[in-house]
């Protein structure tokens, strides 16, 4: 790696030479010194360890509160989850400036926790005060109340870590607003839950292309593989699911096999690897599926994946020539 010494005189050579102008090489140089060096931005093992080791003694806390959750009462309850939630804010909030970055790192992972056991603050909260009766709308109200703590909080300390728990929050809101949906207004109904899955991950997808892409890509790339997740995810599980009508659980592995095709297809369009790698993943998932559901057989499986294979082969090779020919014509 290059030196500071070196860059400096790189600079003013690329000055000299009218490469770039004296207020250029002045920015150039106070960037580099408010970049922090590699050493510093890398993770090392002992930061690691500390990492883990916090997780260790998390866990055994929560297995200790766990063995003795009915001694407890209602009040120590509600403190044994609510204090540490707050402790956590609080310590995260006064090391988010520190100018060690290790430090910062730590600020972001308390906050993370903090948003993380928010849920079940929120949920030992309102189950002993008994601010929501029904049990599946405290869920819901434990999630939604915890993904607008963990929005505040991206907003605050902007970063991937809290990103992870904006949409870990999220994708929980949207489990626990299915679960109630179906408790609430039942029977079972597939197309209601895969039409509330589609336009939760459109919106979602809309907010981390339009709204995050200035923010960082490693912030679209996280929102991308949870709506690839959440999307795909929730349609093969609908598509696993047994019916009464035998042709609704083909419409489900049709609308599975599409909308794998249709993430494959939207990782060209957007050169995503997240799209395509879990698409790819989806897709050859539910071949398996099929093969093993419908085609029991031992001849009827290699036909089938033969077929599968030859028509992937097609669509790659006329995809690369209608690219090709695109290209031509411009």
């Amino acid at each position: 790696m290059v030196k500071q010494d070196e860059l400096w005189a790189r600079i003013e050579e690329w000055v000299e030479e009218g490469l770039i102008s004296r207020e250029q090489g002045e920015t150039l140089k106070r960037r580099e010194r408010a970049t922090p060096p590699a050493q510093q931005r890398r993770v090392q093992a002992g930061e690691i360890l500390v990492y883990l080791g916090s997780l260790v003694v998390v866990l055994a806390l929560a297995l200790l509160l766990g063995l003795n959750w009915e001694r407890l009462g209602g009040t120590g309850q509600v403190l044994s989850v609510l204090l540490p939630t707050l402790a956590m804010m609080g310590v995260g909030w006064w090391l988010r400036g520190a100018e060690d970055p290790r430090l910062r790192r730590g600020a972001m992972a308390l906050w993370l926790g903090a948003c993380l056991l928010s849920v079940i603050a929120v949920w030992v909260v309102s189950e002993n005060l008994n601010f929501v009766a029904d049990e599946h709308l405290q869920v819901l109200v434990s999630f939604v109340l915890a993904t607008v703590l963990a929005g505040a909080a991206f907003v605050l300390m902007r970063g991937i870590t809290q990103s992870i728990g904006v949409h870990l929050c999220a994708s929980g809101a949207l489990f626990a607003f299915l679960l109630w949906l179906d408790y609430a207004s039942p029977p079972f109904n597939p197309w209601r839950t895969l039409l509330v899955v589609l336009a939760a991950g459109g919106l979602w997808l809309a907010l981390a292309e339009r709204l995050w892409a200035k923010a960082g890509r490693g912030l679209v790339t996280v929102a991308r593989l949870t709506v690839s997740l959440t999307v795909l995810g929730w349609a093969t599980a609908l598509a696993l699911q047994p019916y009464q009508v035998p042709w609704h659980k083909t419409a489900m592995e049709i609308v599975a096999f599409l909308l794998s095709i249709l993430f494959i297809a939207l990782s060209v369009k957007r050169q995503s690897q997240v799209f395509l790698y879990t698409g790819a993943g989806c897709f050859m998932a539910l071949i398996a599926y099929v093969n093993l559901e419908h085609f029991a057989d031992t001849v009827g499986m290699p036909v089938a994946l033969f077929m599968a294979g030859v028509l992937l082969i097609g669509l790659g090779l006329g995809t690369g020539r209608l690219s090709r020919r695109m290209h031509l014509s411009h």
